[in-house]
């Protein structure tokens, strides 16, 4: 359960899931792209951020372009733009006919689609369209608070059995699983197993009962306010929540949200009392403002008829008021807002220009101009980041967000990661960019750039339709609900993307940015660090900046980078010594691993699936890591990996690879860690070429780059110097240092990033990455064998190789003895966290990780039933329980409970005593239950992330994986485990006498 600011989008949420690939952040809203006249797109130089809504005239008629768009004739000091025109686009008023929908006659409407993607499993929503926003003077808050209190029970679930009903059936309960709130709406969740219908038909009844059965108990509103209060301090009593509430206040003072953020606020949540609480429920609860949602591997029909039987009989408890406009009309004037905060670590700023969302001509031409826009402003911020990259900005990057927190605010923006004393040249630079696009637009050579990346990204989904998962269907039709727009099929989509991108011109795209910058008044968020709070320019200083921003002398940018159409060319094929079946019994269509050897040492897995279509996953491994790795070098092994991922490859820097990449739709990796080195990423089976070229080069031809090598120790030393500013951080560190003495584990000091280097990066690098003779690769996903073989051959049997074998053993130095207690301090919220971290040993024998599974589930529904909904002290708490690697392998269960500071003894005393209740006498047989029946559900499913990883472990892992098989038989192990193994289980894993305790404590 959550609450969160949620991102609106006017268009059609399949095409806001395609954009959602092309880019970080999704922009919303829209413009009007009907053909426009000079009064309505040009103003003067001296108002390009006036953010006036006075407009010159003049009798000029514009001329129409040959491809119907409308040109704006050069007005001096502005660059001739051409008004985007969607006549002739593919219709998206045609809606994907897979979908079945309805609408009862109490108003309640439905969306049902059979999916086989992951199969055996079924999505379902409630879609409530009532957030913060419809709250009245005595509910602030009341709308998330209601969010929680339907976990607490219905009439037909008393609380313990309805969470005894989602475990059952092995859908999980906790913080963030089941619902989320925003300003506007509440959604609920579920995913159940669809091979027994009568679990789908019983997730539909929990759907039911919260829609109009909810019981809203004095006890339990009283009991849930703990709950919701360490919510509150987990998510707003730090330096991101202080500062969201900041950005919040910026965009929203004034308007109807003013004052009801989601989570409420202490005092709220304090005082919070059943009465407003049903008041809100049997307002907004009711089925004309509701929707049921179920996408799955089920009978469409059958499905139907059970909501029907279900749901219509609901009816409206409530006076049924009507929904109030709730709108934000942003300022027409620059507005500023430079803050500081106490455990801030690293400062930021962006420069945003939100404007009211508003529909233009049709849904063609609202999401031809938001493309355009998207892509605007990510040329924008790529011109930015470049200069980053290169070291000529006052800022370390910059990328495309927004500051969409309600539905009708469109607030795309330019955000930079800066120092204080360089906020008024990075806002500088950042408005300078937009006016630099008003007054030159954008080059050739960047549009084309952009509809690269863009057409690369559409390409991907369109390859991977027929594999789209339930839960990606399922919220889509959430915002199918709730800003009603159309869903299409994935064919219709692809070819109004494809078409838009076709008809592309610089002019297009800088007609849309401009009319956006001119209906907007541009608002800066400056956050700092205290100590650079000094540094830092008044807001009035900001403002002045962006106010004179026409005065300024610009020059426009240049083409931009030179790129080739390859990295490197590519070798001959060199044949492989051996070939061999990894599986003696594989699993038909999705794990059947091909194992190719090279005469240079190399070892290469190859499983071919369409798990997901059109997209392949990779992860390798080398043994050695940082434990063959000198103490003196072992600070730069930890920086190794992401300065060289920051610097480019081969004979291309940062820039230009980020350039030679935009058309591509590939990510790749690397990392040292204490027992082995490796690369691990994903990319498109149609750039499958390009994910070898680079694994080649990041092994041949590492690059350390200047810029990028300060800009890690900038970020390091922020945390090394004032590891007191970040809970988590000074919890994680605190954590380490009572475990470990050994250089490998520990985190960075000030003294040890001194001693990092270029060169000592780079001969780390060679050492490590250079010599490929104890390398495995493994490639899961869709791509062909006979392919993947050849190009395995040019690229990865050609890497330099040597005869040396290292086996490291996996042994880490043994924990300390007896019961460790460490207190830290840090940051200056009115929160804490107490953790444990146990550590045991395990063995190699599959039943052990099967058993870790089980397990782990047991603790995790115990502290959630006591600590969480008994005690009522704790939002979040979990554990995680791991086992090593290697011959014998040790295990470690961390567990971690967030509260209040003047709660950490009795949560302390709380975790103590479940764990010596569950040596002693194990679960119950409902909490043993439930947990073998999430653990069936997560086995019964396979990704190829997994599918690597497995591989890997018996390739690189021979003590400890021999067999591959026994990954293949976990499933039915499950059957096998026993109450008596969980609690023998628990005495080796979580050891009474043997563990390390950290309580996070705020500093003063």
């Amino acid at each position: 359960m959550a609450s969160r600011a949620r991102r609106f989008d006017r268009f059609s949420s399949s095409a806001r899931r395609f954009l959602a690939v092309t880019s970080a952040v999704v922009l919303a809203g829209c413009v009007s792209t009907q053909p426009v006249d000079e009064e309505s797109s040009v103003r003067p130089d001296d108002s390009t951020f006036a953010g006036t809504d006075e407009t010159p005239t003049t009798d000029e008629t514009p001329t129409t372009t040959s491809d119907g768009g409308v040109l704006v004739d050069d007005v001096p000091g502005r660059t001739p733009t051409i008004a985007p025109d969607a006549g002739g686009l593919p219709v998206l008023s045609e809606l994907d006919d897979r979908t079945i929908t309805g609408t009862l006659d109490n108003g309640l409407r439905y969306l049902i689609r059979e999916n086989d993607n992951p199969g055996a499993k079924a999505e379902m929503r409630l879609v409530v369209d009532a957030g913060s926003g419809l709250e009245d003077d005595a509910q602030i808050g009341g709308a998330h608070f209601l969010e929680h209190m339907l976990f607490n029970g219905t009439e037909r679930f008393p609380k313990n059995e309805l969470i005894d009903v989602l475990r059952s059936f092995g859908a999980g309960f906790g913080a963030d699983i089941n619902a989320y709130t925003s300003f506007d709406e509440t959604v609920y969740q579920l995913t159940v197993p669809a091979a027994d219908p009568s679990v789908v038909e019983t997730g539909l009844d929990v759907l039911e009962q919260w829609l109009s059965h909810a019981t809203i108990a004095e006890d339990d509103v009283v009991a849930e306010r703990g709950i919701v209060l360490d919510e509150w301090r987990v998510r707003d009593q730090t330096a991101d929540g202080r500062l969201l509430v900041e950005i919040a206040d910026l965009f929203l003072a004034g308007t109807v949200y003013d004052g009801h953020l989601p989570i409420g606020g202490e005092e709220a949540i304090r005082a919070t009392e059943p009465a407003p609480l049903r008041r809100f429920y049997d307002d907004w609860y009711r089925p004309d403002n509701a929707a049921v949602i179920v996408v799955g591997d089920i009978d469409v029909g059958a499905i139907e008829d059970a909501i029907v039987e279900r749901f219509e009989s609901a009816t409206s408890r409530g006076s049924s008021p009507e929904r109030p406009e709730l709108t934000v009309d942003p300022s027409t004037d620059p507005k500023v807002r430079v803050v500081s905060d106490p455990d801030l670590v690293e400062g930021y700023a962006f420069v945003t220009l939100p404007v009211a969302a508003s529909p233009g001509a049709s849904i063609e031409a609202d999401l031809q101009a938001e493309i355009y826009r998207q892509m605007a402003f990510d040329i924008v911020a790529t011109r930015l980041n470049d200069d980053a990259l290169r070291g000529d900005a006052p800022f370390d990057s910059a990328e495309v967000a927004n500051s969409e927190f309600v539905r009708s605010l469109v607030a795309p923006e330019i955000y930079v990661r800066v120092d204080g004393g360089d906020v008024a040249d990075a806002v500088q630079a950042i408005v300078d960019e937009y006016e630099r696009v008003v007054r030159f637009g954008f080059t050739p050579e960047e549009v084309a750039r952009a509809v690269g990346a863009v057409r690369s990204a559409a390409q991907t989904t369109f390859d991977g339709r027929e594999s789209r998962q339930d839960a990606s269907f399922a919220d889509e039709y959430v915002d199918h609900v709730l800003l009603d727009e159309p869903f299409v099929a994935a064919e219709t989509e692809f070819e109004f993307i494809t078409e838009v991108l076709d008809r592309a011109r610089p002019e297009h795209l800088a007609h849309v940015f401009i009319e956006h910058v001119d209906a907007a008044a541009p608002h800066v968020f400056a956050a700092v660090t205290d100590e650079e709070a000094a540094d830092a320019p008044t807001e009035d200083e900001v403002l002045a900046i962006v106010s004179s921003v026409a005065d300024r002398e610009l020059e426009p940018r240049s083409s931009g980078v030179s790129i080739g159409d390859e990295l490197l060319e590519q070798p001959d094929s060199i044949e492989p010594s051996a070939v061999n079946a990894l599986a003696d019994r594989p699993f038909p269509n999705f794990i059947d691993p091909t194992v190719v050897t090279f005469p240079n040492g190399v070892r290469v897995a190859l499983n071919t699936n369409t798990i997901v279509e059109g997209r392949v996953f990779f992860e390798a491994r080398s043994p050695g890591g940082l434990a063959t790795v000198a103490d003196e070098d072992v600070p730069d092994a930890d920086a190794a990996a992401a300065v060289i991922g920051d610097s480019g490859l081969g004979d291309f820097d940062r820039v230009s690879l980020d350039a030679f990449l935009d058309g591509k739709d590939v990510s790749l990796s690397g990392y040292i860690a204490p027992f082995e080195e490796g690369m691990f990423g994903d990319v498109a089976t149609s750039d499958l070429d390009v994910l070898f070229q680079m694994i080649h080069l990041s092994m041949t031809a590492p690059r350390v780059d200047s810029v990028a090598l300060e800009q890690y120790l900038d970020r390091e030393l922020a945390f090394a110097r004032q590891p007191d500013l970040d809970a988590a951080y000074a919890e994680f560190l605190a954590l380490r240092a009572a475990r470990y003495d050994d250089i490998r584990f520990l985190l960075p000091t000030p003294e040890s990033l001194a001693t990092v280097d270029a060169e000592g990066i780079a001969a780390v690098a060679a050492d490590r990455f250079g010599d490929a003779g104890d390398w495995t690769f493994s490639f899961s996903g869709d791509f062909s064998l006979d392919d993947a073989i050849e190009l395995a051959g040019s690229y990865l049997a050609t890497l330099p190789a040597t005869d040396r074998v290292e086996v490291t053993g996996y042994q880490e130095e043994p924990p300390p003895p007896g019961v460790v207690q460490v207190d830290a301090f840090a940051g200056q919220g009115d929160t804490a966290n107490v953790s444990f971290l146990f550590t045991g040993t395990a063995s190699t024998d599959r039943f052990d990780d099967v058993l870790a599974r089980v397990v782990q589930e047991v603790v995790n529904n115990r502290l959630t039933d006591v600590v969480r909904e008994e005690l009522g002290d704790s939002y979040s708490p979990f554990g995680q329980l791991s086992l090593g690697s290697g011959g014998e392998p040790s295990s470690e269960f961390y567990l971690s409970v967030s509260t209040a500071p003047d709660e950490v003894d009795r949560v302390s005393q709380a975790v103590i005593d479940q764990l010596a209740a569950l040596r002693t006498d194990g679960p119950s047989e409902r909490e043993f239950t439930n947990a073998l029946a999430t653990v069936t559900e997560q086995l019964n499913f396979f990704n190829n992330g997994q599918v690597n990883d497995e591989v890997l472990d018996v390739l690189v892992d021979e003590a400890g994986n021999d067999d591959f098989d026994d990954f293949l038989d976990e499933l039915e192990i499950v059957s096998s485990v026993t109450l008596d193994d969980v609690r023998s289980a628990l005495n080796r894993w979580a050891p009474a006498d043997r563990y390390i305790e950290v309580r996070v404590l705020p500093r003063s």
